[in-house]
């Protein structure tokens, strides 16, 4: 027998609406429609996905959005209201779009893919009677969230709507004077949903094993041991792999155990292992990487070298080893695009070095990521990410200030990066384009253009929407002109699309929470970069400052000892000087902190 009962389900139902289309259309009609277009794929679409809504139907002025948490919906809605109050802050007042946005729990009845029913319409109801800027909930919607949101409502009363035969309640944010203050009682709340994030991130764990001499020759012996304590030294070196000591995985050397079990011993889960031949004055080198849980073979390659220098041979396959060891764990897919840009093996060695020395985050590996990116350039010019490291190793290092003539630097940046624009118009695909227009971007920030700094990146970010370090960029971006809600919603999307993070996303992300008033979730990130990166003192001292902003001061402190015996030199100025912003006061901000912490001027 076929049913005929009405699908139905509870949902959190979220309307919006643009205040004034009509009028907006008509000053300027191509100017609103390409901001609106920009709002939608930069900033709201992404929102919505990011907590975990689905949109159902779009007007040219409005949008229907289901969600299966109040929370979800409402922590949505406040993070467009206010990033769309920092992006169109600019505008002239007449020609500002603004959002009025409703926000109902309710029961729906879904038709397909649409849904319909008296929580629908309480929501455009509630959409109807928020200011511009502004959000109206339910009572519905107020109650389920009580104690969960970081920004304050205030009970408006009751009101009489069209359709409706009862009174509905209403809740208004913003709450009237210091609407713009975080809810009192949440101000310090880690965000649950952040901290799920965070504990995810692991640095994978991976021991060396001694290399197999598979000869009569004893000179080899000396060497496989020194190939394996050499990659053990320059693999630990790096902030994305936490590698097993030389001790430890050197006891295991001539015993005949299953890689499962060694892994085990050495409480690690990928192993490279590898033997050495030789025959006359040739020798070959096998190596491979081995997920221990799945059995895999992440990586394996063999090399083929001359025995007559035993030590360039030494340090040239163990680069070769590091970089491949490093690439394979941690850059997942962004690899695997970077791998389709050209056929040539050399150049996209070379690319690969570039990335890893890159995520160092210190002048040593942004100098090696500019050498490395040059020399892939120069092998095939095609290879459209080079470029983009050719760009952003040069205004990293000017933003460090780690190179004296930056202004020449700077200059050297730009050229690069404009003749690459123009050449890519034609020639690289929509993403690859984008990246180069982020990279702009960063140059800007380096030149205190801020600006200019967010209209490169936002273009850049609408072709980019998948590839994490273009994320992290815009978020760079968005930091320096004071969209700190924004800036948070990108650097965690950079963070979920990358497998294994590069710690400095996680300080980005730290600096977004302490300027945009979530110093809890501040603590929560810069405390697993620390986990992650111990020894880079910058970070560190941030994460410091996050603790002074929650009032751990003496907590605080202790970590600033930590960090001045990691560098003894570290100042405040040289902690923010790598997030400038058009605001002043914002760097005041995090000075403050830091100083409470314990850190000099």
């Amino acid at each position: 027998m076929v049913s005929n009962r009405l699908e139905r389900r509870l949902a959190a139902i979220l309307a919006a609406d643009m205040v004034g289309y009509s009028r907006l259309m008509e000053i300027d009609e191509a100017g609103t429609i390409a901001r609106q277009r920009s709002h939608r794929a930069t900033l709201i679409d992404p929102a919505i996905v990011a907590f975990n809504g689905r949109v159902v139907k779009t007007t040219g002025d409005g949008l229907l959005v289901e969600f299966a948490s109040a929370v979800d919906a409402i922590e949505c809605a406040i993070d467009v209201q206010k990033a769309m109050d920092e992006r169109e802050a600019d505008q002239p007042d007449d020609r500002r779009i603004r959002y009025r946005i409703g926000v109902n729990v309710g029961d729906i009845v879904i038709d397909g893919d649409d849904i319909l029913g008296d929580g629908v319409n309480i929501a455009a109801r509630l959409e109807g009677l928020a200011v511009p800027g502004g959000i109206a909930i339910s009572a519905n919607a107020y109650e389920q969230t009580q104690g969960e949101l970081r920004a304050l409502f205030q009970d408006s009363g009751d009101h009489k709507v069209k359709n409706l035969t009862r009174p509905l309640r209403v809740w208004q944010w913003p709450a009237g004077e210091g609407a713009g203050s975080p809810n009192p009682n949440t101000a310090n709340k880690a965000d649950q949903t952040l901290a799920a994030i965070l504990s995810r991130i692991e640095q994978p764990t991976i021991a060396v094993l001694p290399f197999t001499n598979m000869s009569r020759n004893e000179e080899l012996e000396f060497f496989c041991d020194g190939l394996a304590e050499s990659l053990i030294t320059d693999l630990s070196r790096g902030t994305r792999l936490s590698v097993a000591a030389r001790n430890s995985s050197f006891a295991l050397k001539g015993q005949s155990l299953d890689l499962r079990d060694a892994a085990k011993k050495l409480g690690v889960r990928y192993l490279v292992e590898g033997s050495v031949q030789s025959m006359g004055s040739r020798m070959r080198v096998n190596a491979q990487l081995i997920d221990t849980v799945t059995g895999d073979h992440v990586w394996a390659d063999r090399f083929d070298r001359s025995i007559e220098d035993l030590f360039s041979v030494q340090d040239e396959l163990c680069d070769a080893i590091l970089i491949e060891a490093d690439t394979a764990l941690s850059t997942g897919d962004q690899t695997r695009i970077q791998s389709a840009q050209s056929q040539n093996v050399q150049a996209m060695f070379h690319l690969r070095r570039a990335v890893v020395h890159f995520s160092a985050n210190d002048s040593r590996g942004y100098f090696k990521a500019l050498e490395e990116s040059e020399k892939a350039f120069a092998i095939d010019p095609n290879i459209r990410t080079a470029l983009v490291y050719r760009v952003s190793a040069r205004a990293h290092l000017v933003l460090n200030k780690w190179v004296t003539d930056g202004d020449k630097w700077l200059d050297e940046a730009m050229e690069i990066a404009d003749a690459a624009i123009e050449r890519g118009e034609n020639t690289y695909s929509s993403s690859s384009h984008g990246g180069l227009y982020l990279a702009r971007g960063m140059i800007f920030l380096a030149k205190g253009a801020f600006d200019q700094s967010i209209k490169d990146s936002i273009f850049g970010a609408e072709l980019t929407p998948n590839i994490p370090p273009a994320r992290h960029m815009y978020a760079r971006s968005l930091i320096g002109s004071g969209r700190f809600s924004e800036a948070y919603r990108e650097a965690m999307a950079a963070i979920r699309l990358q497998p294994n993070p590069a710690p400095f996303m996680l300080v980005t992300l730290g600096i977004a929470c302490l300027m945009g008033d979530r110093p809890a979730d501040a603590v929560q990130a810069l405390r697993k970069y620390r986990e992650l990166a111990p020894n880079l003192a910058p970070g560190a001292a941030l994460y410091a400052g996050a603790l002074a902003a929650v009032d751990q001061v003496d907590q605080a402190r202790s970590v600033i000892a930590d960090v001045q015996h990691l560098d003894p030199t570290l100042s405040v100025e040289d902690v923010l000087r790598p997030y400038p912003t058009k605001d002043p006061a914002h760097q005041e901000k995090l000075a403050a902190y830091l100083e409470t912490a314990g850190l000099r001027r």
